[in-house]
């Protein structure tokens, strides 16, 4: 029973990082793509391209409130997050990084999804989520 509030108390605060951290970056992303560009000096985006990463962090921002109500149903949010960043770590950023070097950006985007992937890999029960259904 403790095992469950604990895991319902940790997932709801990496929901809550996900929509105050990655929500609302999308949302700024898709409000003022421009001033993002600009903080985080970045080079030039297509804009269709850079709408696509916007949409998603949004979305994941709003599903993380549903992650709120129920937190051991929307695990999926989380571990959809865990993997997709992993996947861009190891096969865009780092060989990205071997031929243009480090870029400021880059080098945060980084940091920020190492404290994703840490707190997700922390967070989501691994062993419960690849169980299979018991008869």
């Amino acid at each position: 029973m403790l095992d469950n509030i604990d895991l319902k108390l940790k997932l709801k605060i990496m929901y809550i990082i996900t929509i105050f951290g990655v929500g609302s970056f999308g949302l700024m992303m898709l409000i003022a793509p421009s001033f993002t560009i600009a903080l985080f000096v970045q080079p030039a985006q297509d804009l269709y391209i850079y709408g696509v990463a916007a949409a998603v962090w949004t979305a994941f921002g709003i599903l993380a409130i549903l992650g709120l109500r129920d937190p051991v149903r929307y695990m999926p949010i989380l571990l959809f997050q865990f993997v997709y960043k992993l996947i861009w770590v190891f096969a865009v950023l780092l060989p990205n990084l071997i031929v243009d070097g480090a870029q400021f950006y880059t080098i945060f985007l980084l940091v920020i999804f190492i404290f994703f992937i840490v707190g997700d890999f922390l967070t989501l029960p691994f062993k419960e989520l690849f169980k299979g259904e018991s008869e």
